[in-house]
């Protein structure tokens, strides 16, 4: 059962509201959950790993990125002017805020791990690399390389027009600014996920589907060669794609999703310590 989480609203990267829920349990353990493109925290399975998290006595956070566009649960493109002006750089800002607003919120916090699904595990691989108070990380179907975008999209950008995105969700159309190329060209190096999973010295959980068709396994296998070999670990879920089989709503819980919540929380029970770099995957 998906507990009733404690919703909370604080200023995102681009000044407007950043809106997430709190899935609180006794301890001093949280986790921080990321959702990918065009995701949001009401999406699929992140409700289900966050009350499933909470239920294993680690708070669970969930939250929509200030540029996802979305601002309620029923996940309705209804902020399409900050969809536009997103970038990589805003998400992990968000991130960043609300990683310190979980430490006010919780107080004595003993160990904090990350969760990030498709891009946003992206997102949180980056942000683990550079926050020594991240005790674990986990990515779910997330790719080896962000910035990847199709040729007509740069050639947009570079003629200082938006891209228009296909939502394959709620089959309408979004604008991306130029602002994300912008950042691309800025920010490249801070980018490489290549260089972040090499410089992790914490516990690192690779899961990828092997029948994923937006992001191929061969993605997950490389995410999981660049980290240390003593930290890191990839879990390959046979028969499921790129959302462990979970619709945008859950209606129910195929095999997939199950064994990927229970090794991400298995995982998060192992790992998260006090100082999770004495403890071995």
């Amino acid at each position: 059962m998906i507990s009733s989480p404690e919703p909370f609203e604080i200023e995102g990267a681009d000044g407007g509201p950043l809106r997430g829920d709190l899935y609180a349990a006794a301890g001093p353990r949280a986790v921080l959950i990321c959702h990918g493109f065009r995701g949001y925290k009401d999406w699929g399975f992140i409700p289900l790993l966050a009350s499933t998290m909470a239920a294993q006595g680690v708070s669970a956070v969930a939250f929509n990125m200030s540029g996802s566009g979305i601002a309620s649960a029923d996940g309705a493109f209804t902020e399409l002017e900050r969809f536009r002006k997103s970038t990589y750089a805003a998400e992990l800002e968000d991130i960043d805020r609300v990683a310190r607003w979980i430490t006010q919120k919780l107080g004595d916090l003993k160990s904090f791990g990350l969760i990030g699904h498709s891009r946003g595990g992206a997102m949180s691989l980056l942000h683990a690399s550079s926050h020594p108070e991240v005790r674990t990380v986990v990515t779910l179907a997330a790719p080896s390389r962000i910035g990847v975008w199709p040729d007509a999209a740069f050639e947009a950008w570079r003629d200082h027009r938006p891209h228009i995105v296909r939502d394959y969700r709620t089959r309408g159309e979004l604008p991306l600014g130029p602002e994300i190329y912008d950042d691309i060209q800025r920010n490249a190096a801070r980018y490489d996920l290549r260089r972040a999973a090499s410089s992790l010295t914490i516990p690192y959980l690779v899961v990828q589907g092997d029948r994923d068709r937006s992001v191929p396994l061969e993605e997950g296998r490389t995410l999981a060669s660049w980290g240390p070999p003593s930290t890191t670990e990839l879990a390959i879920i046979e028969g499921a794609g790129h959302s462990f089989q979970a619709g945008d709503k859950i209606r129910r819980t195929p095999p997939q999703l199950l064994e990927m919540i229970e090794r991400v929380t298995a995982w998060m029970r192992r790992t998260m310590v006090p100082d999770a770099r004495e403890a071995r995957p």
